[in-house]
């Protein structure tokens, strides 16, 4: 059965534009049906600018019920939707990602949603039934021969056959509803499945079923498992621009030559929160919690083809992880970076590349080898055999005051490119051709590049961070994610409270409602984390800090993050005769600790650090971006430079308190007549 041709009633946004649906294709199966609502639910919130409607459609997977899933087609759940998404019948499917064939069928493009189920497989049984099956402890033949195991791949024959040896373990095909009915009528008597599937159609609320699931180090899962996938016809420009905010940018770093100490701090820290990294035999650095994945050449002998490289770094990124592709030296001297930047530009997934040491400076600064000496040598030919190219870029350091003249001795059309302020807040590039410069005067150095390699890559959006230097390493990571490009501006930093004074195991709650408050008071007391009381949060970004130490708030709201959204949650929660222990900033006030003690709770309210206002030295960065993590960063701000030089700027937010803040300064700009509309975005 195909997708039925519909023609979508036309609806218009408050612009009097005209307002899309697009149409996602799934399966008509109960689970299909059950995930691919929960991924349109989803992409309404994080996609607004379209409406989603589900178009059902059959696959061979389920027209053909007999073919073992172990010995089917690639296609086999996905052929009908492919062949709809590339005719324009659908404009996407919604697939379970471990469905999808590898590689993908010519003609479509993907990405991995965010949301991520539990990938564990589950051993279900009938619930409230005596049963010799368990999971746990493994024991040999503790499955007698009549008891038959419901199972789909050879993956989960392989493990049940360890585990129930005595066991007869019997196909089973189906959708997860069909195979649960199965179970029901007495036809298996237990049946090894995907948990993710349960969740999504269930929850198993209803107790006709045991569910135990299997731990990953027993049965591995599939990749896939748990995660949905949208596939979409190749070039598809809504669904590349879609894609930006699913995925994280590929970072290219330098991992320097010789010394592993050679490589940058930014390097390092790239590769510290990368999920995979893919790299070069030069570079050796290891992480355990990080998958590495050896890809490099030398003298002919490759781990990997450079064709197979480029596609690896393109998937594993359309799957949201955070790619590092690590090269030895500097990414860009004699390696194939640009063929590697190219697939990804073509695809639309932002990159960050790393400067570093090369084998240039590595082989001759330290030894004396000098490249550039007063009176002696003005400069250096840099070459290698093993390459072609008519071009031989030339670089002229500190020319900024030379730049016309030296750029008369080339011919017109030869394009150059001029960099001030290389990587700094205020770095500028201006290109051209030789023969039409157009330079201003300026006094600041320069560097210039004649005939460059290559094409210039695009202008990222600068986004001015004004968080304070604790939690700048952290935001400019997420910033980084999106392909936008970070500027350190702090214009706060925080200081301890010398006069300070609590104590911890005399309260029954410890309210930390700001990730500053959590590292200033992990940063205070040493106790033992064991001992402390139940934790009271109000968002994501507090449990963050806490995660990071292997804590768990107990208390926490599920959608308003500010003290109003945890006085909200705490009316669930009796609170009379409670010792609480609210520690905060000098900013933050006695508001929340005044609304607890109204509720019955005993409160000691202790600023435990103080938010001071502090301004970097020079002018202000260009930027099309500002970010503000709190309210005396934003008041911090408008101190230094005033609401005229917000005008014009997209404004992102951490926090309720942080945007009601900014919104109250927007509103007497906009009496004073100094700032147009502005749109507030949260930035998670």
């Amino acid at each position: 059965m195909s997708a039925q041709r519909t023609v979508p009633k036309v609806e218009f946004t408050e612009k009097g534009e005209p307002r899309v649906t697009l149409r996602a294709g799934a399966r008509g199966s109960a689970l299909a049906v059950a995930q691919t609502e929960r991924a349109l639910a989803f992409l309404r919130d994080a996609v607004p600018e379209y409406d989603w409607a589900r178009v059902a459609m059959l696959t061979p997977g389920d027209r053909d019920l007999a073919t073992p899933l172990e010995r089917s087609a690639p296609d086999f759940f996905t052929r009908d939707l492919d062949d709809a998404v590339r005719s324009g019948e659908i404009d996407c499917a919604i697939h379970s990602a471990k469905d999808v064939p590898d590689p993908v069928p010519d003609g479509l493009d993907w990405f991995w949603l965010p949301e991520r189920e539990d990938p564990r497989d589950a051993l279900v049984t009938r619930a409230n039934e005596r049963t010799p099956l368990s999971v746990e402890p493994f024991a040999p033949n503790c499955a007698e021969a009549s008891v038959r195991i419901g199972i789909s791949s050879d993956r989960r024959r392989a493990w049940a056959a360890k585990c129930f040896p005595a066991a007869q373990l019997v196909p089973i095909r189906g959708a997860i509803d069909a195979r649960l009915e199965q179970l029901r009528a007495g036809k298996y008597d237990a049946v090894v499945m995907a948990l993710a599937g349960l969740n999504r159609l269930l929850g198993f609320s209803n107790g006709s079923f045991a569910i135990e699931p299997i731990p990953v180090d027993e049965l591995a899962p599939p990749e896939g498992q748990g995660v949905l996938a949208v596939t979409f016809k190749a070039g598809d420009e809504r669904f590349l621009e879609m894609r930006k905010r699913f995925v994280k940018a590929v970072r290219f770093v330098s991992g320097g030559v010789g010394d592993s100490g050679l490589m940058t701090v930014q390097g390092a820290a790239d590769v510290a929160a990368a999920d995979v990294v893919l790299c070069d035999v030069l570079t050796g650095a290891r992480a355990a919690d990080t998958r590495f994945v050896d890809v490099g050449k030398r003298c002919g002998a490759h781990a990997m083809k450079q064709d197979a490289i480029t596609c690896l770094i393109c998937d594993e990124a359309r799957k949201g992880k955070r790619v590092v592709r690590l090269k030895g030296g500097d990414a860009g001297l004699f390696g194939r970076l640009s063929e590697e930047t190219d697939a990804l530009n073509a695809l639309g997934i932002p990159f960050w590349v790393r400067p570093g040491v090369s084998a240039l400076t590595a082989a001759t600064t330290p030894n004396g080898l000098l490249l550039t000496k007063r009176g002696e040598a003005a400069g250096f030919a840099v070459a290698t055999p093993r390459s072609q190219g008519a071009k031989t870029p030339h670089i002229y350091f500190m020319a900024t005051k030379t730049a016309r003249e030296t750029l008369a001795s080339f011919p017109a059309e030869t394009p150059f490119a001029m960099v001030w302020d290389a990587c700094g807040p205020h770095e500028e590039i201006v290109t051209g051709v030789c023969g039409d410069p157009r330079l201003d005067e300026r006094a600041e150095p320069g560097l210039l590049v004649v005939d460059y390699a290559g094409e210039p890559f695009p202008r990222r959006k600068r986004v001015l961070m004004t968080c304070s230097a604790t939690m700048m390493a952290r935001a400019a990571l997420k910033m980084e994610d999106r392909g936008w490009r970070p500027v350190p501006w702090s214009m706060v930093e925080t200081r301890p409270d010398r006069e300070a004074r609590f104590a911890v195991e005399e309260h029954d709650a410890l309210v930390l409602t700001s990730p500053g408050a959590v590292r200033a008071f992990f940063a205070t007391w040493k106790g033992d984390v064991r001992r402390l009381p139940a934790i009271w949060t109000c968002g994501p970004g507090t449990n963050a800090e806490l995660a990071a130490r292997g804590i768990v708030a107990d208390v926490t709201p599920e959608t308003d993050f500010s003290a109003k959204g945890l006085l909200a949650r705490l009316a669930r929660e009796p609170l009379k005769g409670v010792r609480v222990l609210r520690l905060r900033s000098d900013r933050a006030g006695g508001a929340l600790a005044d609304a607890l003690r109204e509720r019955g709770a005993e409160v000691d309210d202790v600023v435990l650090y103080r938010t001071c206002a502090v301004r970097p030295e020079g002018a202000l960065p260009a930027c099309e971006a500002v970010f503000f993590a709190s309210s005396s960063g934003v008041a911090s701000f408008l101190d230094a430079y005033g609401a005229e030089a917000l005008a014009g700027k997209e404004l992102y937010v951490m926090g309720e308190p942080t945007r009601a803040s900014l919104a109250r300064e927007w509103k007497r700009g906009r009496e004073r007549g100094i700032m147009g509309a502005i749109q507030i975005k949260e930035f998670a």
